[in-house]
């Protein structure tokens, strides 16, 4: 029945008279534009789903080393590491899975569907000194994303070009042998044209024990204006890094019986086009295509039998490689001054392939699996300004994979915002889906060609209201997604089955105050709980309690200080040779002090893990102590 009203709603909105305006809270980050939420260009004080804007300004001031740093204080995300960099991160949006999160870097999709995590990303490969901002955007959003987004997006979005020549240079280094370095060249090619080209070499030293991680990087963007009314923009990344880190349930360094650890070398290519023509005010059109290749060796000693599993896992490795084109055209109209409307067509190619090798016993089992799916797609979006302090969000999906059954996303939501208090409340309801990763699908030993897409229903009302005089705000969100059909190991049939239903509810709190011109006062708490309907099982990793508060002081005009607190409640986590473990709660301090001694000369210090805690994401693998970092940056 809800299906049938959103789709009622649709065509009634048609009969619209007035374009919503544009909301400016004039606090915080309400005004900020977000391109990933929607296909139409909004500011999150107008989008029904709640999201996070983390800028320049505040990467910057929070001086984090790398893009799980960053990530760690956005309310509704929690994000961990084995050890060091070199092992791989996982990104639980609201409870949910990794690999429910879609990734994107500048728009392209960089999730991939070979590895053995169904499809997450390891956000370790992202540099943070290219990135301009990144858009966290909670909540399903297959409705305007396609698949994999069934959870929320995250877009790393990187430096645009500059209307005056500038060049960077930065340099960094740290406790344990942390090194890192950028440079990059922004400016004018012509009237009509800009660029941006950076690259930078990481090398995440020794801070854990078996950890090791190095990645270079190269990036490049452009854009050129053909006409006055018309925007071409060319995208370009390639990123190569090699890592090392004991097996994940391997009990780490510190119960691992074999003290051999994994080994991974990636590369990854992506290449992005975005040609938008505005004809009139009335109308524009977008033609859109990326490419995003990714190849990966692995090589891992396995782990010794211990209390969970009298087998432990054997000695084996995979070379897998994965590719993915894109291509949307959408058109942009304003029919009525109320009324904003996007549709588009999208097909997508995927390609991808693995082979795999398992030691048993003296003699090798190898195994490769190879597939190839195209989805053709189409899509649309309204906002509908109902009244003046009144907006209507819909949106609707079609996506037709090969040999998978069509999947319907819908969405609905509103906005309205009270004109003498300016609270803002929201409302919104998303249908998601992910299809099976090809590992899921084309796996000998653990995959089924049969599973079924997972899919999603996703509820969430906030309200958010401006503070003291309009220099603050207060935010509070309530969620409530179910995940159905899961896939996961049943352990009975040796292989990967769709067959739970899990629910996750919970809340987000958060605030920013502006004190005065010099300080900047902000806080979150986030509580989650999940349900895996008839079992008595608990899904780990997912800490129900967490919250952070962070303070910015402007001493003087070329000296500024920040610092955060981050508290993390207890998980459940499990290792082969210890079984089932709940890993303490913790409390983190970060602090960083920021120096401009000219316009062109700039110099950082940070210290991560300020009091030293000691403290587990995983089992066995204890977190860096004492990170002292210092960063010299040249701009001329």
């Amino acid at each position: 029945m809800l299906r049938i009203c959103v789709g009622l709603l649709a065509v009634f909105s048609l009969l619209g008279v007035e374009r919503a305006e544009a909301q400016n809270s004039g606090v915080g980050r309400a005004d900020a534009v977000v391109v990933t939420a929607a296909r139409l260009s909004s500011t999150l004080a107008q989008s029904p789903v709640s999201g996070t804007v983390i800028t320049r300004a505040d990467i910057d001031a929070l001086q984090p080393s790398n893009a799980v740093d960053l990530l760690r204080d956005v309310p509704g995300v929690h994000i961990d590491q084995p050890g060091g960099l070199g092992g791989v991160s996982s990104i639980y949006l609201r409870g949910a899975d990794p690999n429910y999160t879609q990734i994107l870097i500048d728009g392209i999709q960089v999730n991939d569907p070979t590895n053995s995590r169904g499809g997450s990303f390891d956000v370790s490969s992202i540099d943070v000194s290219t990135i301009e901002r990144v858009e966290v955007i909670r909540g399903s959003r297959s409705a305007v994303r396609g698949a994999d987004a069934i959870a929320g997006t995250i877009n790393f979005i990187t430096r645009d070009g500059a209307t005056e020549p500038q060049q960077e240079v930065t340099v960094s280094g740290g406790r344990y042998g942390e090194r890192r370095a950028s440079a990059s060249a922004r400016g004018p090619i012509s009237d009509r044209a800009e660029f941006a080209l950076s690259a930078s070499l990481v090398d995440d030293g020794h801070a854990v024990e078996g950890s090791r991680f190095n990645n270079r990087v190269a990036s490049a963007k452009g854009e050129v204006a053909p006409t006055d009314s018309s925007t071409l923009k060319l995208i370009g990344r390639v990123s190569d890094s090699d890592s090392s880190n004991f097996p994940d349930d391997s009990g780490g360094p510190e119960f691992a019986a074999m003290r051999s650890i994994d080994e991974r070398d990636a590369t990854e290519i992506s290449l992005g086009l975005v040609f938008e023509n505005e004809v009139d005010d009335r109308w524009l059109y977008t033609i859109e295509s990326s490419f995003y290749r990714r190849h990966e060796d692995f090589e891992s000693p396995g782990v010794s039998p211990g209390v969970r599993s009298a087998f432990g896992i054997p000695v084996n490795s995979s070379e897998s490689r994965y590719g993915r084109f894109d291509l949307r055209a959408s058109v942009t109209v304003a029919p009525l001054e109320t009324l904003e409307v996007v549709a588009g067509v999208e097909t997508l190619k995927e390609v991808g392939e693995s082979d795999n090798r398992l030691f048993t016993g003296a003699t090798p089992s190898d195994s490769r699996f190879e597939l190839s799916r195209r989805t053709n797609a189409g899509f649309a979006e309204l906002r509908w300004g109902l009244f003046d302090d009144l907006s209507l969000h819909l949106g609707g999906r079609l996506d037709n994979p090969d040999g998978l059954s069509k999947q319907t996303s819908l969405s609905a939501g509103a906005v309205y915002t009270h004109p003498t208090w300016d609270t803002r409340l929201k409302g919104n309801w998303a249908e998601g889906f992910k299809l099976p990763s090809f590992f899921a699908l084309g796996n000998a030993i653990v995959g089924d060609p049969t599973l079924r897409p997972e899919t999603s229903a996703s509820y969430e009302a906030s309200i958010e209201q401006p503070v003291f005089g309009g220099q603050g705000d207060i935010g509070l969100v309530v969620f409530r997604n179910y995940y159905y059909d899961n896939i996961d190991f049943d352990d009975a049939l040796n292989r990967l089955v769709n067959r739970s239903l899990v629910v996750t509810w919970g809340g987000e709190l958060m605030g920013r105050w502006h004190i005065g011109e010099d300080w900047l006062v902000g806080g979150q708490l986030t509580y989650v709980d999940n349900d895996i309907r008839d079992t008595g099982e608990e899904l780990r990793n997912r800490p129900k309690w967490r919250g952070g508060l962070d303070a910015r002081w402007q001493w003087r005009d070329d000296v500024s200080v920040s610092g955060t607190a981050l508290f993390v409640g207890r998980v459940l986590d499990s290792s082969i040779p210890t079984g089932d473990r709940i890993l303490n709660d913790y409390l983190r301090f970060d602090v960083a002090l920021n120096w401009r001694a000219t316009p062109g000369f700039s110099v950082s210090g940070a210290i991560d893990n300020l009091l030293d805690a000691r403290y587990e994401e995983f089992v066995g693998f204890e977190a860096p102590g004492i990170t002292p970092r210092l960063t010299i940056r040249l701009t001329f």
